[in-house]
């Protein structure tokens, strides 16, 4: 009800004002539903309000924002621990490091209840990371637990359907690769994309250690492109510009069915090698081969006959370009080969290092 208030009459003798029972009326009335409210609102009529966020002295009444409800989490600096935050139900934030962290930077909800159990659930600031934990009593903590991080991949369903769309987890957004979390991602046409390559496949890696870092992998749906990147994420940072790793001047997709002329160049994409240092070879991704091998000491009218370490599809050019004299120079040394070896002939006994080479193609 609304104040009533007693007329207390003119003075000095107060004529004109309530008569004793009629001031008491009002007074009673008023001091009832005084009561009345203080009953509703038990021992909290007579405490005292908390002074502060974090102030957890017990018995105090709680107002909006205390904890961390309704507001600003309670800031925590560096210095301090998340075993020993106090035992009670809040919401905190790590904004720059701490102790027993699952992350550098988390905002940690901590729910205590009357039976000694705290549990802790972490979420990084930086990415979508979530950790859990707790402990019963004075008991140790259990080991933060990762529910959701970096290894956790959002899964791209499909090419977007207007430009600069993001398909990622479920349902459409409208994104941009600069920001992109852990997961797999299509893009179309989108500006921060690979300039040249409308259609692409982003695979992002948020770096566990420190979740501003991302590394990112670009696969081109149409065409031979795939590109990659590092950068940081945090405010002011800026992405670089894609670095083409493959390209239709390395790919080695098709290459088996390439004519003789061709479909890549002859010296694309170093594909495969093998041997030794006195004995190797070299194959590319074009069909170009190319064979070193080496020995020492060889027998008059004795032919040696020694098969290349890789074969070539037919015959190559091989000659013996080094015969290193152990005694003197050997000018009756002769060689030819063919696809799957070569053969040195010489009419004197000698102690030489022979080192032949041999260039061909290792598929027509």
């Amino acid at each position: 009800m609304a104040r009533q208030e007693i007329n207390i009459g003119a003075a000095p003798t107060g004529v004109g004002g309530d008569t004793p029972r009629s001031a008491s009326i009002k007074i009673n009335a008023m001091t009832q539903e005084l009561f009345a409210r203080q009953a509703q609102l038990g021992t909290a009529a007579t405490q005292n309000v908390v002074t502060a966020s974090d102030d957890f002295t017990p018995g105090r009444v709680a107002m909006m924002g205390h904890a961390g409800w309704g507001a600003e989490p309670i800031p925590k600096q560096p210095t301090d621990d998340a075993n020993e935050l106090p035992r009670v139900s809040g919401l905190f934030q790590f904004g720059n490091g701490g102790v027993n962290l699952p992350n550098p930077f988390v905002q940690i909800l901590q729910v205590a209840n009357s039976g000694g159990y705290v549990w802790q659930t972490a979420k990084a600031m930086l990415d979508e990371s979530i950790f859990t934990r707790g402990r019963r009593g004075d008991g140790l903590w259990s080991p933060w637990r990762a529910e959701i991080n970096t290894s956790v991949f959002a899964l791209g369903f499909g090419q977007g359907v207007t430009p600069g769309e993001l398909i990622g987890l479920s349902s459409a957004q409208t994104a941009s690769p600069n920001k992109a979390n852990t997961g797999l991602y299509s893009y179309y046409n989108h500006p921060d994309g690979v300039p040249g390559f409308g259609a692409i496949s982003v695979l992002s890696q948020a770096w566990g250690h420190d979740p501003q870092w991302r590394a990112q992998l670009s696969m081109a749906v149409s065409g031979d492109g795939i590109h990659f990147r590092q950068f940081s994420v945090n405010p002011g940072a800026t992405a670089p510009n894609w670095r083409s790793i493959l390209h239709n001047g390395n790919a080695i997709s098709g290459v088996f069915d390439a004519g003789p002329s061709g479909v890549l160049p002859i010296n694309s994409g170093l594909i495969e090698r093998g041997g030794t240092l006195d004995n190797w070879y070299f194959r590319f991704a074009g069909g170009l081969q190319i064979c070193q091998q080496r020995f020492t000491g060889y027998t008059a009218g004795v032919a040696r006959n020694v098969g290349w370490l890789a074969g070539f599809a037919d015959t190559p050019v091989a000659v013996f370009h080094s015969v290193y004299p152990s005694v003197n120079w050997d000018t009756t040394a002769r060689s030819y080969g063919n696809a799957g070896s070569y053969f040195f002939l010489s009419d004197q006994t000698l102690n030489n290092i022979v080192t032949m080479t041999a260039i061909g193609r290792w598929h027509a």
